[in-house]
């Protein structure tokens, strides 16, 4: 492979590499399976050895003075920043970044990078552009272009294979949000062929995923304060707060596939001889509150971008979503509110801004550039719950997605529901896909009966739906304190679900079978003497699945419901 040109975001929080293979983007995988890399420093005095990445992140809590993060927030300063006893620029540190990456990324492509294209948030000053490029020049590196993050961004989402968005417009306008680790900016492209118009850019250079984990952090202070008695709010010591904030990081990422995160963290400091633990559990909901003004403030960015740009919500053809820190659901959920559609991304948000410079190479050197193929959700998935009812039969007919259209698949996320009575003994689950708020106006894709146990009303039970790219969705559900758990598998290939779990015998019951069944039965225009018998029918069948009765059983119970279900559907229509 020669002369190859490598499209970098150089990050506040981490930094990835990315290059073109025969006309397609690819992330160049450098650390533990991963291409993302975290943009931290560390100096191992005893070797006199700079670290870069994970191993410097690994050290942070044990080495503070020594290890320096977020150095993009200093780019373009006269400043320094003290590794130990020695003093650096912020070009320099960032030097040692980019020599990391494509040292460690042309081992693993097999072949020396010295051009590349690295991104910059679209609010960058000429200093710190200035800065960028010599930090490059600093790493060896000939930086043949400096390319704003939202356009890089806006470059692959443009080689993407349509994704065929209901709610896209013939407009030429696209909105970035960026939400990263240590920066925010919003900008508004217009795109006409090969020509992007910045039409307005707003953003805050100190408001990102950072100020989240700050949030997080103080909440473990005072939680540490109510338990042991110590205040820890007003302390100095670098080393806890690098240990609690490493802790925060695993927190915000759990909180965002699900509704609860556990935090069991021995001996986080040690105060008069005695180590302080840290042992709590944390929901989404209580998370949310605590960032919900720093959410706020970027959605007031966005309508400023708007207004610079003289449009309307309605004028954005799309919202493309950039940065870790857009995989908390409440920033999805803001702006779905502002732009009254639903928000997705298809893209890694960490890696889309990195293959959207490597797109720039192709470009730059004429290299045909393919369209990506990106593994998506074709419809939302989710479970039918009572939030709403339908006005023709008083059933509940809302239909509340776990996982949204076009997200990238393989994916996992988690929701947590409520019972709706003091001693609720079971759910009938109910799974659909589609895109309207109502159940009746989706497929239904699989039913299943979920026995609950006695516990007051407003019992926590959460769901978690796990999609992969052999069409199979598979579902956890939990009552929460109860050890109470099932596993089920639908294949909507072979329209089947399989359920795993100690009180459900392993087999295959028909999707609709149970769900269909109970319907019948609550029909007004069939007999009620065969309403009856099929409701005990249906009790028998789950209380055999449930007790693990013999597979013959089974089968003999499922043919005899089938029968039945038909013969009172047949006396339902008078046929």
């Amino acid at each position: 492979m020669s002369d190859v040109i490598c499209g970098i975001d150089l990050g506040t929080t981490n930094s990835c590499l990315a290059l073109l293979r025969d006309g397609r983007p690819e992330p160049v995988i450098i650390e533990e399976g991963s291409a993302i890399v975290p943009s931290i420093v560390s100096l191992d005095d005893a070797t006199g050895r700079i670290i870069v990445g994970r191993q410097a992140l690994n050290r942070f809590a044990a080495f503070p003075h020594h290890t320096v993060r977020s150095i993009k927030r200093l780019m373009g300063k006269e400043t320094h920043v003290k590794l130990g006893d020695r003093s650096y620029s912020p070009e320099e540190i960032s030097s040692f970044i980019l020599s990391y990456l494509v040292t460690a990324g042309a081992a693993v492509i097999g072949s020396e990078i010295r051009r590349v294209v690295i991104t910059v948030p679209a609010y960058f000053n000429e200093a710190q552009r200035r800065s960028t490029i010599k930090a490059g020049e600093l790493a060896g590196l000939e930086v043949v272009r400096i390319i704003n993050e939202p356009t890089a961004a806006s470059l692959l989402y443009e080689n993407c294979e349509d994704e065929g968005g209901e709610n896209e417009t013939n407009s030429p306008c696209i909105l970035v949000y960026d939400l990263g680790g240590g920066t925010f900016d919003v900008s508004i492209l217009e795109v006409k062929g090969e020509i992007k118009e910045v039409l307005a850019s707003c953003g805050d250079s100190a408001l990102g995923g950072d100020d989240f984990d700050e949030r997080l952090i103080a909440h473990f202070l005072r939680h540490i304060r109510e338990q042991s008695g110590y205040d820890f709010s007003d302390d100095q010591d670098r080393a806890l707060h690098s240990r609690l904030k490493a802790v925060a990081e695993q927190a915000k990422i759990t909180l965002s596939d699900a509704p609860y995160a556990r935090i069991s963290e021995v001996a986080v400091t040690v105060m008069n001889g005695e180590p302080v633990n840290l042992e709590l559990e944390l929901s989404r909901r209580e998370y949310e509150e605590m960032i919900d003004d720093l959410v706020a403030r970027t959605m007031e960015k966005v309508e400023e971008a708007l207004k610079e740009a003289h449009l309307e919500a309605d004028d954005i053809a799309r919202i493309i979503l950039v940065g870790g820190s857009t995989r908390t659901p409440l920033v999805q959920e803001r702006l779905e509110q502002l732009f009254e559609r639903t928000v997705s991304f298809s893209v890694d948000p960490d890696l889309c801004v990195a293959l959207g410079a490597s797109v720039q190479h192709g470009l730059i050197t004429g290299e045909s550039v393919g369209h990506i193929l990106i593994d998506v959700t074709a419809h939302s998935l989710g479970m039918k719950t009572n939030d709403s009812f339908d006005p023709e039969t008083g059933d509940a007919d809302y239909f509340s997605r776990i996982i949204r259209r076009n997200t990238a698949i393989p994916v996992r996320k988690a929701e947590v529901y409520y019972t709706n009575y003091d001693n609720q003994d079971r759910v009938e689950v109910e799974v659909f896909q589609g895109e309207s708020e109502s159940c009746r106006e989706n497929a239904l894709i699989g039913a299943f009966p979920y026995p609950l146990k006695p516990a007051p009303s407003g019992a926590s039970v959460v769901v978690e739906f796990a999609y992969d790219k052999e069409g199979l969705i598979h579902i956890i559900l939990e009552q929460k304190g109860y050890d109470n758990r099932k596993e089920v598998t639908l294949d909507i290939r072979t329209n089947q679900v399989t359920v795993r779990d100690e009180a459900v015998a392993e087999g295959k019951i028909t999707n609709y079978m149970v769900s269909k069944g109970r319907k019948l039965a609550q029909r007004s225009d069939a007999p009620q003497k065969m309403r009856d018998e099929l409701s005990a029918l249906l009790d028998e069948y789950v209380a055999a699945l449930e007790s693990n009765d013999d597979e013959e059983t089974i089968d003999s119970l499922e043919e005899r419901l089938l029968e039945l279900m038909d013969e009172l559907e047949d006396a339902a229509t008078g046929e």
